[in-house]
């Protein structure tokens, strides 16, 4: 089994630099049609508990408008990096490899350091007339950004910026599609329904998930049922213990992991079992 490890200080600095890039792409015209989703809207908007690597968004902005969005932000971004981490540069990689999609990492480099801090940014084109619930956020306000203002290692003056995210309701839609569509299974998405399910105590809303089927312009497939995750074979259990252990290795202190592990994790299968049974008692079909 291949695992990578949680590196604590490494991650401190790729979050300081995912709220740069943020406070800085929020500060752009037309950044209200980006709608920020998945496990890093989990952590810094509703408490997250675990390190999450890429900026997602969903958006109705065509691909060049994005781009032409992202521009001024990282030369913003620029300057901020440079103040917290020292002299260095920012660079952009474009990966972006299919229509209706912009992805890219923001690479900044320290002066003389071995390593680069990166973050992943991708933009999901939503499909015409589409559009998730959302709430808008002041970056200042949230617990989290607050006490790493405090403590002084995020020094970005007047960080009210405005971020629209999606709500708890339309995260847990999205990952209920992303169990059942990923061509491999990640440890993540069992994580974030967990703490979706018993943190925030997040209702699913069975119309928002239908939903999520045609929500995307990119076509949604279904890989797994509902059958997989309510009872799995042993091989299909083996596969979801080796994808919590493998994909969570990297995004959870060691003692946390440990402690999920002691119990086999069934704090995380049990939460969705029971979110797939929940559906079905409440009239939604596998697709």
């Amino acid at each position: 089994m291949n695992m990578k490890n949680y590196r604590e200080t490494y991650i401190r600095k790729a979050e300081i630099a995912q709220l740069i890039l943020l406070h800085q792409l929020y500060q752009q015209k037309n950044s209200h049609h980006l709608i920020f989703q998945g496990g890093t809207a989990l952590r810094w908007c509703y408490g997250g508990s675990r390190f999450s690597e890429d900026l997602d968004f969903v958006t109705s902005l065509a691909p060049e408008a994005v781009t032409a969005l992202i521009g001024p932000a990282m030369k913003g971004a620029q300057n901020l990096m440079i103040a917290h981490f020292g002299p260095g540069t920012l660079d952009l990689r474009d990966k972006s490899t299919r229509g209706g999609t912009v992805k890219c990492f923001a690479d900044f480099r320290p002066e003389g350091a071995r390593e680069k801090i990166s973050v992943k940014l991708e933009f999901e084109s939503l499909a015409p007339d589409k559009k998730p619930d959302i709430q808008n956020i002041i970056l200042s306000s949230l617990g989290s950004v607050a006490y790493l203002a405090a403590s002084g290692e995020f020094r970005v003056p007047r960080a009210n910026t405005v971020i629209v995210a999606e709500t708890p309701e339309e995260i847990l839609s999205d990952k209920v599609r992303a169990l059942l569509e990923r061509h491999y299974l990640k440890g993540r998405d069992f994580f974030d329904l967990w703490h979706l399910y018993t943190a925030l105590k997040t209702a699913p809303d069975v119309q928002m998930i239908e939903r999520k089927w045609t929500f995307y312009q990119a076509d949604f497939v279904a890989r797994r049922s509902f059958a997989f995750f309510i009872k799995p074979s042993k091989d299909e259990k083996e596969l979801m213990l080796e994808a919590i252990e493998q994909d969570l290795s990297r995004f959870l202190p060691p003692e946390v992991l440990d402690a999920h592990r002691r119990q086999q994790y069934v704090g995380f299968l049990e939460t969705v079992r029971s979110l797939f049974i929940d559906l079905i008692n409440k009239g939604l079909c596998s697709p």
